[in-house]
């Protein structure tokens, strides 16, 4: 009876710890693109970094973009912690990202490289990896 329950129990976290970690599954890693865009707004929060972000076409349309980054540790890790991270990517920033897109179109993804208006890349996203010397 224990090892039912304990199996039970391990069962339900294992399903909710795959549920929470479905990146591979939302998001399209063999389709990324790189963009110029215009943050709108940030968030430095747990489990993931959020950043919303307006996208002009050649015809001056903008798209509305969210997207989700890494854990705000890594981030801190690689010497960009809430303070440096949050003037950087301050409304209004221009900067070029590179998303690995949702699979259902919607203007959603996975943050893999950010480069600031200056040229330097906020390290800690995956795609950031060489030019940081990670």
């Amino acid at each position: 009876m224990k090892a039912t329950i304990a199996s039970l129990v391990l069962l339900i976290f294992s399903v909710a710890a795959f549920a929470h970690h479905g990146t591979f599954v939302s998001y399209d890693t063999t389709k990324p693109f790189t963009t110029k865009a215009t943050i709108t707004e940030f968030h430095y929060t747990n489990p993931h970094l959020q950043l919303y972000f307006d996208v002009k076409d050649d015809q001056g349309n903008v798209t509305h973009w969210s997207g989700e980054g890494p854990d705000p540790a890594v981030l801190v890790q690689a010497g960009w912690g809430r303070k440096r991270t949050q003037t950087a990517l301050a409304p209004g920033a221009e900067v070029t990202i590179t998303v690995n897109p949702a699979r259902n179109g919607k203007p959603v993804g996975e943050i893999n490289k950010v480069v600031l208006s200056t040229g330097e890349p906020i390290c800690g996203f995956s795609g950031a990896r060489e030019s940081c010397g990670n």
